[in-house]
């Protein structure tokens, strides 16, 4: 029994040596840094609108009219969207220029798009709702003004991201008397993104600051596979009827799909003992969001100069 398909599945290398590069930067820059200094700050990031994530689909049959219209309306935001915390080391190498590097974990905030097929006597409705979990590290460089009591500052820089994307899929119909609900997780391989910083930073003493930031991160997830974790009808478990193909579907740039004459017509061939295969795409996961954190600073004590200057006559 194939589950219900949802308008999701229809849209559309990082070098191995850039993660041992940011490890060497991160031990040269602590080798060589005059000043240390961590960084903590809660965010609530906001889903770029001119990112498209999916789409509302609506199908509306007239029996009076004879005539069926469809509607598309495009769901203008990012998985991006949701609270983030973020811890940073930093390294001051002098003045005006330092090294931060970052370790954040985003809980995002759900995303829905459905397909609704509206019947001269009822409807058939698909409900599908998104949501992206992030943990992040962000290697950066930061420059800012001569320090004051308030420093402006601007930091860019990559970021290495670990993505999980869970959906949920509820399917209603006038034709059956209940719900079914397929719950599913996408994973894929680590997402190299792009980050941008602006902030202002206070000095309220020679240990602790408070800053302010606006950020901006482009970032999109391609998931290599997609695996159903739940899938129930009218809440009772139905997960163990479905087959091989129905669980897991790993996701190519290229595809070769097989159809056969049955008689009535061409349907596609399945090996239901096997992982179905589906093209490529991306999840726009990009965020613009502004947070107030605070910095700690380790300030090194000079020794005191004990050494007795002996003036003989």
């Amino acid at each position: 029994m194939a589950i219900p398909y949802n308008q999701f599945n229809k849209n559309t290398h990082m070098k191995k040596k850039l993660p041992f590069l940011l490890l060497l930067a991160l031990i040269t820059s602590g080798a060589y840094a005059q000043k240390v200094y961590f960084k903590l700050n809660p965010s609530y990031n906001f889903g770029m609108k001119d990112q498209v994530l999916s789409y509302d689909y609506s199908l509306r049959y007239s029996a009076a009219a004879n005539t069926i219209v469809e509607e598309y309306s495009n769901v203008r935001t990012s998985l991006g969207k949701g609270y983030m915390g973020s811890f940073a080391i930093g390294f001051k190498h002098n003045e005006n220029v330092s090294s931060e590097y970052t370790f954040s974990y985003l809980k995002g905030k759900p995303s829905s798009f459905s397909d609704i097929i509206h019947y001269y006597n009822g409807d058939e409705k698909y409900t599908t709702t998104l949501e992206a979990n992030v943990m992040s590290f962000t290697p950066t460089l930061v420059f800012s003004a001569t320090e004051k009591d308030w420093t402006p500052y601007l930091a860019a820089g990559l970021s290495i991201n670990f993505i999980t994307v869970k959906e949920n899929t509820e399917f209603s119909s006038f034709f059956i008397n209940g719900n079914t609900v397929i719950d599913a997780e996408y994973k894929g391989s680590p997402t190299i993104g792009f980050t941008t910083k602006i902030g202002v930073i206070n000095k309220i003493s020679d240990v602790f600051s408070v800053f302010g930031e606006f950020t901006y991160a482009h970032l999109n997830f391609s998931p290599n596979t997609k695996e159903v974790t739940g899938y129930t009808i009218n809440k009772q478990d139905s997960l163990s009827t479905l087959k091989e193909y129905d669980i897991h579907t790993e996701y190519e740039n290229e595809i070769s799909i097989m159809y056969e004459d049955n008689g009535n017509g061409f349907e596609e061939k399945r090996n239901m003992n096997k992982p179905r295969e589906a093209r490529k795409f991306s999840m726009p996961l990009s965020y613009f969001s502004f947070s107030i954190g605070v910095r700690i600073n380790i300030v090194r004590r000079e020794k005191p100069n004990n050494d007795v200057i002996k003036i003989e006559n």
